[in-house]
């Protein structure tokens, strides 16, 4: 049905068209205003400013925290406006916790106290704790990982001024040592990871 009156529409165009060819000039000026009409009917329509909306920017901007949700995944919420002079900074905040707001949407840190190391350059960065082991196949240290690979990437992302540095690029490596008693081994190193290993 679409395509016929598509059809009947440009024949009637068509014919319209012919007609005025046939009046000449004298018609001119009124053609010029009956033209416009009729390519409304030929399936001309006026376009306007059609709104795209915001331009595809990919991977989000920003600094973001990641805290471990009540389902044992981890969720990044923002922080703009939080300022960092160097990554380990993260490593505050996250041990600081999730806002009154985050912690009622079921959100947590296993952050606790502790010394958190940061060293490298570039997109490559080491972080080591003390006093804890970690291991691999449990899922709290998992995501105990995770909080400080997807933080600390999102921190040297933001931090790199020429913009070129996404938090993918950047690879974290976790070691852990133990307390020197002997108990539980002494620790070892994780990685290098990225965060998308702890998403998804």
């Amino acid at each position: 049905m679409r395509v016929f009156v598509d059809f009947v529409g440009f024949v009637g165009c068509t014919r319209f068209v012919r007609v005025l060819r046939r009046e000449g000039r004298l018609g001119l000026v009124l053609g010029v205003v009956m033209v416009a009409l009729a390519l409304t009917g030929c399936g001309v329509r006026p376009t306007g400013v059609v709104d795209a909306g915001g331009s595809a920017s990919g991977l989000t901007k920003g600094l973001r925290l990641y805290f471990v949700s009540e389902s044992g995944r981890l969720e990044g919420v923002p922080r703009p406006d939080q300022p960092i002079r160097a990554p380990v900074d993260v490593v505050k905040l996250l041990m600081g916790g999730p806002s009154e707001a985050e912690k009622r949407s079921g959100l947590t840190t296993l952050l606790t106290d502790g010394q958190y190391e940061v060293t490298g350059e570039g997109d490559r960065l080491s972080v080591r704790l003390s006093g804890m082991i970690l291991d691999p196949t449990s899922v709290r240290d998992r995501n105990l990982t995770g909080q400080l690979v997807c933080s600390l990437a999102r921190a040297r992302a933001v931090l790199d001024e020429s913009g070129r540095t996404r938090p993918d690029d950047v690879r974290v490596t976790v070691a852990s040592e133990g307390d020197g008693t002997g108990s539980g081994g002494g620790g070892g190193e994780l990685g290098p990871y990225v965060c998308s290993d702890f998403l998804g």
